[in-house]
């Protein structure tokens, strides 16, 4: 059986992670990153790793709006599940671009329907602000991709609340309906039917978008 507290979306994140961040190469930068990762998903082994709190044990402790790094240091950046948290997250992103050399590689995931986590989740994105946030930035975005449509956001909601109940012998007891109910849940996402409709389409747990560094910069 599958963690409980492992929510659906982040098993759908680090699928796409491994497909995305195959062969990744050169000059890494994880902005946010944490010394335990929440999901299966590692950076490469020398990726410097950027967090505002030093009890994650960053390799620098900064703020991912004002990164202290040359302008086209590194090769490619990670920030994932990230910018709920930071105030302006349209500085966040100028500085990924700003510190990504020229045609390098820019990982970016935010959630949508998902819990506030923290007091400090402030912001959830849709697939339209993600866009304009990296291309008002100087990045061309590649392909932007939802972890799961309708009955995935269902899924995940009805896994977390099983794993927030209080009494272990209760969470497990729930957790034998909600996770067969969850695993048919995520299946129907999958019908041609629900990927075709504009309406189921529209719900998602959250957003990782591909996106490089455009030569000149943004665009006016």
């Amino acid at each position: 059986m599958t963690e409980l507290g492992t929510s659906y979306r982040r098993m759908l994140l680090d699928a796409e992670l491994a497909r995305v961040a195959a062969g990744l190469g050169g000059r890494g930068l994880d902005v946010g990153g944490r010394r335990r990762p929440r999901g299966r998903f590692r950076a490469p082994a020398g990726t410097t790793r950027v967090n505002l709190d030093p009890r994650e044990r960053p390799t620098v402790v900064a703020d991912a709006q004002a990164l202290p790094l040359r302008a086209g240091a590194v090769d490619w950046v990670l920030c994932l599940e990230t910018l709920e948290y930071v105030e302006a997250p349209e500085r966040a992103v100028a500085e990924l671009a700003r510190v990504l050399r020229a045609g390098g590689l820019a990982l970016v995931s935010v959630p949508f329907l998902h819990r506030a986590d923290a007091a400090a989740d402030r912001h959830r994105f849709t697939e339209a602000r993600l866009r304009e946030l990296l291309e008002q930035a100087g990045l061309a975005v590649r392909e932007v991709v939802a972890q799961g449509r309708f009955f995935t956001a269902l899924a995940n909601m009805l896994r977390q609340a099983t794993a927030h109940v209080g009494s272990r012998p209760l969470r497990w007891a729930l957790a034998g309906c909600t996770l067969p109910l969850g695993g048919v849940l995520v299946r129907l996402d999958r019908l041609a039917r629900v990927r075709r409709s504009a309406f189921l389409s529209s719900f998602t747990t959250g957003y990782l978008a591909v996106a490089t560094k455009r030569a000149s910069g943004p665009q006016p």
